[in-house]
């Protein structure tokens, strides 16, 4: 058996899920506008902070009116990475754009205010390894693939390992303290000899990107308080429409002084204590997955996030009621040909 952060934390949220996930291998044929950003943000992130001039990222194309995976090098340059990712997206059709909205534009805001946000921050790491993507033996012969965004090195000569999150609103500190993923990642980088490990950054954006300010019939920019911005996106606006800042000086500053409002990271140190008994509730897990293998059957954890935070719930309906899930399926559903 082969278990992921990914495998672990769908079967401990639903049994169910983890059936139509990873046992049937059926994925949404339409992603989530958030999904969809996300995983944009995530692949500029992983070029940006990447040391190989040879780095390539993967993006979906189509050959023959069927879709196939294309690869492209970028090295280095996210914005090289950018360009490419909105040439797929262009190439959709105008109904799945026209649902995504404008992504190539609000990625390369978001983008583009977080590395002026972390500039300075930036400057006192020193990048190691980027997407460790490795798979390591448990004692009980179970293979845990983990996958680790970042590690760098900090003036000391300390490593951390980076988790880059894309969130509609900030985690809350607590949760992260009980993040089973965070204690995985200290014994997989262990076992690989990372060391001195200090600890992990949850690297924190928004998939929101800042809003930019309301033109106004009068002339201007609208100033409204609570308008959802940042510093960057603001000033750039006035710049566009060749105004003058200094009638903006006080929601400049305001906003200045608000550098927590997009982006946000929170350190966590290592821990010995939670990292054991993380990895014996992962061991347990994996024995629960393989009896409800065995058995053929897994059960249902219906809560209140199942109407918003489940692609599977009109499957899990129509199943439960005896209905005759295969058009559904055919509808809504690709069957993945690999993990």
């Amino acid at each position: 058996m082969r278990l992921s952060n990914s495998k672990v934390n769908t079967f401990r949220r639903c049994p169910k899920r983890f059936e139509y996930k990873y046992e049937r291998k059926l994925t949404p044929k339409r992603r989530s506008v958030a999904l969809e950003r996300g995983s944009w943000l995530h692949t500029l992130l992983e070029v940006h902070y990447a040391n190989d001039p040879n780095m390539t990222i993967e993006y979906p194309g189509q050959k023959k009116g069927k879709k196939k995976k294309k690869v492209v090098k970028v090295g280095t340059d996210w914005k090289r990475a950018h360009i490419i990712l909105t040439r797929a997206f262009n190439a959709l059709f105008e109904e799945e754009r026209e649902d995504l909205g404008d992504l190539p534009g609000e990625t390369a805001r978001i983008m583009t205010s977080y590395l002026r946000r972390w500039r300075k921050e930036d400057q006192q790491y020193r990048v190691i390894d980027t997407e460790v993507d490795e798979i390591l033996t448990m004692r009980n012969g179970v293979e845990f693939n983990f996958i680790i965004d970042l590690i760098v090195e900090d003036d000391l000569g300390g490593l951390w390992l980076w988790d880059h999150k894309t969130v509609k609103s900030f985690m809350d500190p607590d949760f992260m303290l009980l993040d089973s993923q965070l204690a995985r990642y200290f014994w997989a980088a262990e076992r690989m000899g990372y060391a001195p490990l200090r600890g992990v950054v949850f690297n924190e954006l928004r998939t929101k990107p800042p809003a930019i300010p309301a033109l106004l019939q009068g002339g201007g920019l609208s100033q409204r308080k609570n308008i959802d911005t940042d510093y960057e996106t603001f000033y750039r606006e006035i710049l566009k429409h060749g105004l003058d800042p200094q009638p903006y000086d006080e929601i400049l500053h305001r906003l200045r002084t608000n550098t927590g409002r997009f982006f946000r990271r929170t350190v966590m140190p290592r821990d010995k204590a939670l990292t054991k008994r993380t990895m014996l509730d992962l061991l347990q897990t994996g024995e629960e997955i393989e009896a409800n293998q065995a058995r053929g059957r897994f059960p249902r954890t219906v809560n209140k996030t199942c109407d918003w935070d489940c692609d599977y719930k009109d499957l899990c309906i129509t199943e439960l009621f005896g209905g005759d899930p295969s058009s559904l399926i055919k509808a809504n559903f690709e069957r993945r040909k690999k993990e």
